[in-house]
C-alpha cells in the first residue's frame, strides 16, 4: 500500500512527466519488481500520449493490424506502435473495457505483443530490440498498469482475473485472486475431468 508520504510527493510533483515517473515507479516498487530505464522511460511516455485520449478502446485494433501489413516503413511501424501501446494501456489500466467489449483481456495481450513483435522485426537493430523487449515484457508491464489501477479501483473481476492468470501467467491478477481469498489453480475440472 502508498504511504501517506510516498501520496503527498506524488500530488506535489507538478509535471505531467514527474507525475506519471512517480507512479510508476511507485507501482514498481508495489509490485517487486524494477524496469530497465528504457521500458520506464517507453512506459512513462506512453502513458502521457494516451492520457488524454478519448478514442482509446473505441475501434476495433485488430483491424488496424491487419491493414497496417499494407502500409511500408515508418507507417507501418507508427500503426503497429500504437496498437501495441493502445492494447497495453487497455489491458492495463481498463481490463472491464475488454469484457464489456465481449473479447478477454488475453485478445489485448496476444494483439499487442504481435504489433510489438512485428515492430523488432522490420526496423532497424536498435529499435528492434526495444520492441522485442516490450514484446517478451508485454504482461509485466501490463501487471504494472493493474498495479496502478490497483490503488483507485480493482482492475478485473474475479473470473476475468483468473482467466487472465491461467492463460498469461499475470502475477498482478494471480495477487487480485489471492486477495480475495480465492485458491488459484490452472485448470477446472468439469463433471469430474480436468479441462485445462
Amino acid at each position: 500500500m502508498r504511504s501517506e508520504s510516498t501520496k503527498k510527493q506524488f500530488i506535489l510533483d507538478s509535471s505531467e512527466l514527474s507525475q506519471w515517473h512517480t507512479l510508476v515507479q511507485e507501482a514498481e516498487r508495489d509490485y517487486g519488481c524494477r524496469l530497465d530505464e528504457a521500458m520506464q522511460s517507453y512506459l512513462v511516455f506512453t502513458l502521457m500520449r494516451f492520457s488524454k485520449d478519448q478514442q482509446l478502446n473505441s475501434k476495433a485494433l485488430a483491424l488496424d493490424y491487419l491493414n497496417s501489413h499494407h502500409l511500408s516503413g515508418k507507417l507501418r511501424s507508427e500503426q503497429l506502435r500504437d496498437i501495441g501501446d493502445q492494447c497495453l494501456l487497455v489491458s492495463g489500466l481498463y481490463p472491464q473495457s475488454a469484457e464489456r467489449r465481449q473479447v478477454g483481456v488475453n485478445y489485448y495481450v496476444d494483439l499487442g505483443r504481435s504489433a510489438y513483435h512485428h515492430i523488432s522485426s522490420v526496423t532497424q537493430q536498435g529499435i528492434a530490440e526495444l520492441y522485442q523487449q516490450l514484446a517478451e515484457s508485454f504482461v509485466l508491464l501490463m501487471d504494472l498498469l493493474q498495479t496502478i489501477r490497483q490503488y483507485s479501483t480493482p482492475a478485473l473481476q474475479p473470473i476475468a482475473a483468473m482467466e487472465l492468470w491461467q492463460k498469461t501467467g499475470s502475477r498482478a491478477a494471480y495477487h487480485q485472486i489471492s486477495d480475495n481469498n480465492a485458491i488459484p489453480v490452472h485448470g477446472f475440472f468439469i463433471n469430474g475431468k480436468g479441462k485445462h
